[in-house]
């Protein structure tokens, strides 16, 4: 038998948000949440490769998307706004952290503080818990800015909030619990399926070590990959292996593993991908809004890209500033300013940066358009901006190594923050969402027409949905 503690019941939540909004019924007949659900998936909702079925729509999801959006949008893009002004405001503090973060393999408690100030963690809350449900491009110039500062912070600050979004899309009684004490919750995570489950009655039981979770020092909760399913798990029911994150890139985001041992996961705690690809999220009877439509997996693989362009466009300006001072010890020690093969290497680096900046920021811009229209992006428009968002993480670390060679030697000391955003973009380059080259297989499928992989996990539910 499941633990008392473990059978908790939904908090009933009638609160009107001012914005049209849907919420479900959890007695409907079944047979028309069952037909339902056929409409939504052309007829052939997908079956999960384990016992599970395909949990049904307890409400036309769909229905919604016809209404009225634009007040929706303009609230959410003036908290974007207001955002961006509180970001700016706490950059100082951040990127006097920025050694603390090298030195101590976390971001510093008070960098993460100042962070919660701006309403950054609850940028993706929603509003009956006191979020803001900001748009997406303005959460992320707000962490390309962070970046600059300083990138493991702005690599966390993305990380741990872009979960908040998964949240948002499962069981009413999770998001009591996870938002309940606070709007500012957050979650880390480790996708990769390599712990053990046991499916028992009313839920799973986790064993094993799951690795690389960005941030989780300042997590309440952990979000852990069971391939075809994804656990959500609380900071108490599992250990930091504080001695696991031994590296040289990105050092800051301290993206330990963590080790659970016989621990009970409730079902309702748990994210089964196929109500994504069927279109049943749980979440929508409560959060049924033009944010929660956006595509969870483009988001996700979108949100490092921020830190990328961000680490990129600090390090090159801080590049021209130790310019304007340095000699050319070679030859003539002439200014290195003057140097004409320095003038071209700065002009295509900037401007190469720059110019995925603002096509990221657009390609979000118009996913959120998109949605408040009610509409859907379609599968080319998601793989193209999927690409482009591992291309924009290719090019930061390309357009920064392309002037490495003439930064001097003094770039090379431990002191000199030129070194360790060389070292953090090499790292950004290597996580699996800046993966350009799978990521061009997917875009050139879709514009060829060619079958996609079929559905198993969440790597193959980027393509869907």
């Amino acid at each position: 038998m499941v633990p008392n503690e473990f059978r908790l019941h939904s908090i009933p939540r009638d609160t009107t948000l001012g914005y049209p909004h849907c919420v479900g019924l959890r007695s409907a007949n079944h047979l028309t949440t069952y037909l339902i659900t056929l409409a939504l998936t052309q007829g052939r909702p997908f079956m999960s490769t384990t016992t599970d079925k395909p949990r049904p729509a307890a409400t036309n999801y769909s229905a919604p998307r016809s209404q009225d959006w634009s007040a929706y949008r303009e609230r959410a893009l003036v908290e974007g706004q207001k955002f961006l002004i509180a970001v700016d405001g706490i950059l100082d503090v951040v990127r006097a952290g920025r050694s603390v973060s090298e030195k101590q393999g976390r971001v510093p408690d008070r960098s993460v503080d100042a962070m919660i100030s701006t309403g950054l963690f609850r940028a993706f809350t929603p509003l009956r818990y006191g979020g803001l449900e900001m748009d997406p491009a303005s959460f992320f110039e707000g962490i390309m800015r962070i970046a600059e500062a300083d990138t493991a912070a702005a690599w966390i600050a993305g990380q741990l909030n872009v979960h908040s979004f998964e949240i948002a899309l499962m069981d009413e009684r999770l998001q009591d619990e996870f938002w309940g004490p606070t709007a500012d919750a957050r979650a880390s995570s480790s996708y990769a399926p390599i712990g053990k489950r046991e499916q028992v009655d009313g839920g799973y039981v986790l064993n094993g070590t799951w690795t690389f979770s960005s941030g989780v020092d300042h997590a309440q909760w952990i979000i852990l990959g069971g391939a075809d399913r994804n656990f959500v798990v609380p900071a108490a029911d599992f250990t930091i292996d504080q001695d696991s994150w031994d590296v040289q890139g990105l050092k800051g985001t301290g993206s330990k593993s963590v080790t659970l041992q016989n621990v009970f996961v409730p079902d309702y705690r748990t994210h089964l991908l196929v109500d994504t690809y069927n279109d049943a999220n749980p979440g929508w009877e409560v959060n049924n809004r033009p944010l929660y439509w956006v595509s969870f997996t483009s988001l996700f693989n979108s949100t490092p890209t921020n830190s990328a362009i961000g680490a990129a466009t600090g390090g090159i300006e801080t590049f021209i500033e130790q310019s304007r001072v340095r000699l050319t010890r070679q030859g003539t020690g002439a200014p290195a300013a003057q140097n004409p093969f320095l003038h071209l290497k700065v002009a295509d680096a900037r401007t190469r940066v720059r110019t995925v900046r603002e096509r990221h920021l657009k390609n979000w811009r118009d996913l959120f358009d998109i949605a408040c229209r009610g509409e859907v992006a379609s599968p080319l428009e998601r793989m193209r901006i999927r690409f482009e968002a591992a291309d924009s993480v290719a090019t930061s670390f390309e357009s920064f190594a392309d002037i490495w060679p003439i930064a001097g030697a003094a770039a090379t000391a431990t002191g000199n923050p030129m070194q360790q955003t060389m070292r953090d973009l090499m790292a950004a380059r290597n996580h699996g969402s800046a993966g350009k080259e799978l990521a061009a297989g997917q875009y050139v499928k879709a514009i060829f027409g060619l079958p996609p992989a079929p559905f198993s996990d969440l790597g193959t539910l980027n393509y869907y949905k």
